[in-house]
């Protein structure tokens, strides 16, 4: 039965009546939704005064969280603030710290300076411009912080000022923590001059007379008494580099004498140099083993000590040095950088010039002189001479080309000595013989203190070329103006004498010789070119191969090593030690005319032909271009 009863009335008696049956908002809304309340009902108005309270809340809820950020925004900026303010005062600190300076104070001076305008400012203004002076005339490699009184290039005239400012402090700061050297004095009048007194720090003070006009020579005195006294070692390197060598010597010797360890090798390094200037190659060597044995290993007295060694003619501890110093200066941190780089550079190179490495030689000259090339001169005077010492002539003779115009001796050009060497080196007998009486007479012309040097360096070579010419007599007269005990010039003494016929003799001191050098390769190759004219083959191959093994990037003991064979007979194997020599010294001319004679030898003439036509295009003597031309001419018959 359907069910069609009218609903039951509300209690009370209403029927939909305006009390909101939830007090739940989000349920009222619903209802009021799906039941369309009027406008104006109390629901209506119950949901009206909700969104009006969210909306209060959200506003309220909005301004809390801005305020929240800023708040933590302000605590972020004050941490920011106070680790910044840490940061820049752990900086100032430290840089007082670090601080190496001279402060010259403005100097007393009576009122009648004053009133011809020398204030003490003024004078203080004097020394500063002095000693800034001799600062830049001093040219050395050691590194300001190995000093115990550097002071750097912080050198100032200080105006004293009342009051607190950041000026004042910063002042404090680096009196309080670095080290600095102030400097004051003044003027006294003293009868008809004046007397100069100036004090460095705690130190005795200098005082210098002057006469009424000589005010400002005595104050640049001051100043050197000044740098004297706070900068030894740098004073003593600006005497030597002045000239002023008796001054120099006494400086480092007090050095030596009193310096810290540091100070004592450096100023040994010094004394090397010295000598060394001097003519005195013995003294200096003596100093420089004596601190090597007192202070250690130091990279720049191993390269003076290589200097000294090779001026007395010892080239087995020359090399030695030149090993250890390159060794010792790599990443040594007692040098200016760019000072160590420049002088590393060439002893690396000189040390592949000494061990007969040329190919690789001027391969690493080229890439230096890219790297640094405000070292291009020194090391393409080197690059030249190892392209000339394997006989690429051409080639020496246009690196050479770039270099300033110079003097190597007195009245020689340095590229007319260059063409003695290389006329020397093709074994161009008329060539080089006619340039020696000029080069002999600018060596004579070299003052007396300097000429055993010169002559030691150069004679030997010199007396070889007289004697593979057949002029043992003009060999033997150079040789006699030269010491004994000298490697190269005794070396070509052996040499001569065994070219002469002395064969007994000249085994025996060549063994010695040997012993004195045994890195050395000259005396096993200049003692089979002996063998060889004596005709001892295998003796020479012996010596050679020998020669070989101490310098296998040499081109010369392969050269006569395929001489040697091919006057045995022994052509194949001739031609492939003259291969070998070709790798080392593509360009060696005469090197191609005995590759030539060999293969013709085998019968192979085409081979010898095309060696031939390789010849013709490069530097020999003029002998061997007109044997060259000869040996073309009677293959193309």
């Amino acid at each position: 039965m359907t069910d069609t009863n009218p609903p039951h009335d509300r209690p009370g008696g209403h029927d939909h009546d305006d009390v909101p049956p939830t007090p739940d908002p989000l349920t009222m809304a619903v209802r009021a939704e799906v039941l369309g309340e009027k406008p104006n009902s109390m629901v209506r108005a119950v949901l009206e005064r909700q969104a009006q309270l969210i909306k209060s809340d959200v506003t309220h809820r909005n301004w809390q969280i801005a305020r929240e950020a800023a708040g933590a925004a302000l605590m972020i900026l004050a941490a920011i603030s106070a680790f910044t303010a840490v940061i820049i005062v752990a900086g100032v600190l430290w840089s007082a710290t670090q601080y190496r300076g001279l402060t010259i104070l403005p100097f007393s001076v009576p009122p009648v300076l004053e009133e011809r305008g020398l204030t003490g400012a003024a004078v203080a203004s004097r020394v500063l411009d002095r000693l800034a002076e001799m600062q830049t005339a001093t040219q050395s490699m050691r590194a300001a912080n190995t000093y115990a009184d550097s002071w750097g290039d912080e050198v100032a005239v200080e105006i004293p000022q009342t009051g607190v400012s950041a000026g004042e402090l910063w002042r404090f700061l680096r009196s309080w923590l670095g080290e600095e050297i102030r400097i004051t004095g003044e003027l006294v009048s003293d009868g008809d001059g004046f007397r100069v007194t100036a004090r460095a720090g705690g130190q005795p003070a200098r005082v210098i007379m002057a006469e009424t006009g000589d005010i400002y020579a005595a104050l640049d005195d001051a100043a050197d008494a000044i740098f004297a006294q706070t900068q030894p070692y740098r004073y003593a390197v600006y005497l030597l580099d002045s000239e002023r060598n008796e001054d120099a010597r006494g400086a480092f010797e007090r050095l030596m004498a009193s310096g810290t360890p540091t100070d004592r090798r450096w100023a040994a390094a010094g004394l090397t140099a010295l000598y060394m200037e001097e003519g005195q190659p013995e003294r200096a060597a003596a100093i420089g083993e004596n601190a090597l044995e007192l202070y250690g290993e130091f990279g720049l007295l191993h390269a003076n000590l290589f200097q000294v060694y090779d001026m007395l003619g010892q080239p087995g501890r020359a090399l030695h040095h030149l090993r250890l110093a390159t060794r010792h200066l790599r990443g040594g941190d007692e040098y200016n950088p760019g000072d160590r780089d420049a002088m590393l550079v060439s002893l690396e190179g000189e040390l592949l010039l000494r061990s007969h490495q040329y190919q690789d030689a001027a391969s690493f000259f080229t890439d230096a002189i890219r790297r640094r090339p405000e070292n291009a001169d020194e090391l393409r005077w080197q690059q030249a001479y190892a392209h000339v010492w394997m006989y690429d002539t051409a080639r020496g003779r246009e690196i050479f080309a770039r270099l300033p115009e110079y003097e190597s001796l007195p009245g020689v050009a340095a590229r007319d000595d260059l063409a003695f060497d290389i006329a020397m080196q093709l074994e161009d007998t008329p060539a080089w013989q006619a340039q020696w009486p000029a080069i002999r007479e600018a060596i004579e012309a070299i003052p007396e203190e300097f000429r055993p040097a010169v002559q030691t360096s150069r004679y030997p070579g010199v007396a070889i070329a007289f004697a593979r010419a057949g002029d043992l007599e003009s060999a033997r007269a150079l040789l006699s103006e030269l010491p004994e005990g000298n490697y190269y010039a005794d070396l070509t003494r052996v040499y001569v004498d065994g070219l002469a016929g002395d064969g007994l003799a000249v085994e025996q001191r060549m063994e010695t010789l040997i012993e004195q050098a045994p890195e050395i390769a000259y005396g096993e190759f200049f003692w089979s070119d002996v063998a060889l004219q004596q005709g001892d083959v295998t003796r020479a191959i012996d010596l050679l191969a020998a020669a070989h093994r101490k310098a296998p990037g040499w081109a010369d003991p392969l050269r006569y090593w395929g001489d040697a064979l091919a006057q045995n007979g022994q052509h194949r194997a001739a031609v492939h030690r003259y291969r070998q020599a070709a790798e080392r010294a593509p360009r060696w001319g005469a090197l191609h005319i005995a590759w030539g004679r060999a293969e013709e030898a085998r019968g192979r003439t085409r081979q010898a032909r095309q060696l031939y036509e390789q010849a013709v295009t490069m530097d020999m003597s003029a002998a061997d271009r007109q044997t060259v031309e000869e040996r073309l001419e009677a293959l193309s018959d």
